[in-house]
Parts: structure tokens; sequence; C-alpha cells
């Protein structure tokens, strides 16, 4: 059941997961179409549904943020757009916390924060540079499709370190929710993307597609027309129920991103290496975390628990237990994992 829509403004929206949308359309072009938008926010009202609304670079017409007024609804905005912009939630990338007076205006924020493989090692300086102006920092990694197995071991470094710079810090412990660190303590089922399950997203085309990623990829994959109900083929293979591997995972922070399942292992329910060793390096730097946090009796700590496992992929425990024909029906093969 949908709980929620994502609309792209522009095909120049920011992008806030794992796709890369177009550069700045300076001429307003590609604005989504004032009627197309009513459509989409008449529809989530119907459908009791929130919204959550991707803005480009520039600021759009005041009349299409009077319309988004109209709805409940969260702005997900350039980093460069804050000042206009106040609770959203912020998309940066390390060139933008680079700039002078890179902090001001930023206060208990909410932030994307988009890297690339190449800028992992700067995750703990850019994490602590924010930690004190925000609220929360989710990490997304741009370019996923170019991570190395030895780039797993500085990702898990960096949390280590940025775990470290917590607890070096006098006085009472505080630190903001971090998708890589935090959120596994908090969780016990799985909080993954939904795309396609628990929201569409509505495009400047006119057109529905699973999620944005979706959208920038073509005109053929759309899942029907604005204002009208989605139509999605093979649904259920969007469940985490069909995917053999997650289902058994318990890496609940993992995002699961469809997209990237297709584009890395052609198969839409179908997770790529990467995305699993990231996923529990995240888990085991969450695990060490949480067992600090019960040292000094944090509070709430002690009533959680994640436990230690000895592999770092799902995948390993999907072979070992063999799993019968028709749930190996779901793998091409082993081929698309090495």
């Amino acid at each position: 059941m949908l709980k929620y829509l994502m609309i792209i403004l522009s095909g120049s929206s920011v992008s806030f997961c794992h796709y890369e949308s177009r550069k700045s359309d300076k001429s307003h072009k590609d604005l989504i179409d004032y009627d197309d938008l009513k459509k989409t926010v008449v529809f989530a009202l119907k459908n009791n549904l929130k919204v959550n609304v991707l803005y480009p670079r520039f600021k759009p017409d005041k009349k299409y943020d009077l319309l988004i007024d109209d709805v409940e609804h969260v702005k997900i905005v350039p980093y460069s757009l804050r000042k206009y912009y106040k609770d959203s939630i912020l998309c940066a990338e390390p060139k933008d916390l680079k700039k002078k007076d890179a902090l001001k205006d930023l206060s208990n924020a909410d932030i994307i924060l988009r890297l690339s493989v190449s800028e992992l090692k700067e995750l703990k300086a850019l994490t602590g540079k924010l930690s004190s102006h925000c609220s929360r920092i989710n990490l997304v990694l741009r370019d996923m499709e170019n991570l190395k197995k030895t780039d797993v071991s500085i990702y898990r470094k960096q949390i280590e370190e940025i775990s470290k710079n917590i607890f070096a810090k006098k006085g009472e412990i505080a630190f903001p929710e971090m998708n890589f660190l935090t959120d596994r303590i908090m969780l016990d089922s799985m909080n993954n993307c939904g795309a396609g399950v628990s929201h569409v997203t509505a495009a400047p085309d006119g057109k529905l597609y699973v999620c944005p990623a979706f959208y920038y990829e073509g005109a053929d994959n759309a899942v029907g027309n604005i204002g009208s109900e989605p139509a999605i083929r093979n649904r259920r293979l969007l469940e985490i129920k069909y995917s053999p591997v997650c289902r058994i995972c318990d890496a609940y922070q993992c995002r699961r991103c469809v997209y990237l399942n297709r584009k890395l292992t052609s198969e839409i329910n179908i997770p790529s290496w990467q995305q699993c060793r990231t996923a529990h390096a995240e888990r085991e730097m969450s695990r060490l975390f949480l067992n600090k946090l019960k040292k000094i009796k944090y509070r709430g700590a002690a009533y959680r628990e994640i436990s230690e496992i000895n592999y770092d992929d799902p995948f390993e425990i999907a072979v070992k237990n063999k799993f019968s024909i028709q749930d190996f029906k779901y793998f091409n093969s082993n081929e698309k994992r090495k």
C-alpha cells in the first residue's frame, strides 16, 4: 500500500540517492507542468499520502510552492538553497561543504551527504564538520558500481574513527543520527527504501515511475500517468519476501535499492555484493558502537542487541544453506556476484 509520493519538480532536481540528475536548465523549461503537479497533489490528498518534493537549484515560481503547501510534504533541496527553504532536507556534496561560509544558516539540519567512492576517505572529516549543526546525516554513495572490496575496508575504518571521535569528547555524549552508524541500533526489522511498494514517483514528463532513478533511465520505465493508479508489472518482486537473499538478512538499515539491484545484477530483487558488504560493514560498526554505549550506560542502549555474525555477505549463507530450486530460480548465475 502506498504511503507517500515523490515529486520531481524538474529534470535537474537534486538527486538524493544513487542516481544522477540532469544539469540545471536555466530556462526552466524542464519544470513539471503546473496542471500535472495539481493532479499529483489531488491524488495525494485523496489517498492520504505524504509527499516528498525534489527541488532543482533554482527557485520555481511561487505558485508551485503554494500548491505544494496544500498537502503534507517534505522538501528535499540542494544545499545552496538552505536559506530559502527552512526545515527542509538538504542534499550536500563535499564541494558544497568546502565553500566559504558553508555552515552559515545551518542549524539542527537533516543532511543527505552524497559522496563518490573516491571521497570515502573524507567521511570522518565531513561528519566532524557537520555533526554539531545537524540532527541527522544520511550518507549516500553516488557511484556504488565503482566500489572495490578494498574500499569497504576504508569505509569501515572511517566509521570506526567517527565512533572514536564521539567517545573522545568530554562531558555528555552527543551525536546526530547517522544512517551508517546509529540506524541499525534502533531497528528490529527491515527499513529499506520501499520503491514501488510504499512509494512511487511523479516526474516532469507527466508519468509515474517506481523511483526517481527510473525516470532518468528513460520513459520505457514508466508505470503509469500522473493522476492515475500506478500499474507495476511483477510488483511482488519489489517486496522483500520475494528476495531470497534479503529476507534472511538482518542488516535492517540497508536501503536495498532496487535501481542498483537492476543496474548491477540485472535482477530487481537481487542486491549486488557492493550493497551487501557496505550494509554489513555498517552493521558491524553499529554493533561495536552499541557495545560502547552500553559500557557507559547510555540511555536506552541496554535494551538493544545486535548479535555478532561471521559473514560479510548474506549470499554466503544462502549458498551454504542450499536453498531449494524454487528459491534459486531468482538467481541467474553466481557470476553476477563476483
